[in-house]
C-alpha cells in the first residue's frame, strides 16, 4: 500500500484546492513541486483566480477517504505573507510549520 497525502490551499479559512496523492506522497515526493510551484507565483495571483481553482482543483478534497487517513496532510495559507506552511502526519503529528521559505530550506532538497 501506498503513502497518501493531501495537499490543501487555504484562503480565509476555507479550502480553495486539494490534491490527494495516493502513492509515493512522502514529503520529499511532493515539496520540491510545490516548493517550485509557489515560488513562481504571487499570493496575490493565486487569490484572484481562486474561483478558477475552486471550480477545477476539489476533487482532492475527496479522494482517499477522511484526512484523518492521510499519512500527510498538507495545508498552505495563501492568505499569509510568504504562506503559512503546515504538514501534519499520520495521528495528526506536526512535522513542519512555518514559511515558504523555511519549508524550502527543510524539504527542498536534491536527493
Amino acid at each position: 500500500m501506498g503513502t497518501s497525502t493531501r495537499i490543501k490551499l487555504v484562503h480565509e479559512g476555507r479550502v480553495v484546492a486539494a490534491e490527494s496523492w495516493q502513492m509515493d506522497g512522502h514529503i520529499s515526493n511532493f515539496a520540491p513541486k510545490l516548493i517550485l510551484a509557489l515560488q513562481t507565483i504571487d499570493q496575490t495571483d493565486i487569490v484572484k483566480v481562486k474561483p478558477l481553482l475552486s471550480f477545477f482543483a476539489m476533487s482532492g478534497l475527496h479522494e482517499g477517504g477522511d484526512d484523518k487517513w492521510m499519512d500527510y496532510l498538507c495545508e498552505v495559507d495563501i492568505g499569509v505573507e510568504n504562506y503559512a506552511i503546515t504538514v501534519r502526519g499520520y495521528g495528526e503529528e506536526l512535522l513542519f510549520q512555518g514559511s515558504l521559505e523555511a519549508f524550502a530550506q527543510q524539504y527542498d532538497k536534491p536527493e
